[in-house]
């Protein structure tokens, strides 16, 4: 149940993600919040191999939604997750500040990944040297959502343990 509400709740902000990205007419200030998902999971107490097959579920579907090759953002989601889950077993930060501290460090890592994989498939570096000057721009937009989508996963993860607790787990 649980892992079917995150990675509903990434689809949901893919979803969402993509709509706006119709209304807005710049592209770098859509922001990337089913990365925030990815990076909540790092940041909490989520087990590196659980978190890694979400991660890479939700990377999937975010090369899927962005038409990119397969295979680029869900590489960078499970490096991010991996990453970010180091750097908590370091860090023991809470707050709002920190969420989007840490939401735009990681953001920025993702997009620059992503650049380095992209240049693995594109040989046009002009192109690639235009897109590294997006990606601070998107990992911002990504930083200022993390406080809600980390709320909304915080959440999810209150009503899945007391869903669990009253025995109402679905059991397949």
């Amino acid at each position: 149940m649980k892992t079917a509400s995150i990675i509903a709740l990434g689809f949901l902000l893919l979803i969402m993600q993509s709509t706006i990205a119709v209304f807005i007419p710049l592209e770098v200030f859509v922001p990337n919040a089913a990365l925030a998902v990815v990076i909540y999971m790092g940041l909490h107490s989520y087990s590196a191999g659980y978190g890694a097959v979400v991660s890479f579920v939700i990377g999937y579907l975010m090369d899927t939604f962005a038409g990119s090759p397969l295979g680029m953002y869900t590489f960078v989601a499970v490096a991010v997750f991996l990453l970010s889950r180091t750097a908590a077993l370091r860090l023991f930060l809470k707050g709002w500040i920190f969420e989007i501290a840490l939401t735009l460090a990681w953001a920025t890592v993702a997009g620059v990944l992503g650049l380095l994989v992209r240049g693995l498939f594109d040989q046009d570096f002009r192109s690639l040297l235009t897109h590294l000057k997006i990606v601070f721009f998107k990992a911002a937009a990504t930083a200022v959502v993390a406080p809600l989508v980390f709320r909304a996963m915080a959440w999810l993860e209150r009503v899945t343990a007391k869903r669990k607790a009253e025995g109402k787990v679905f059991r397949g």
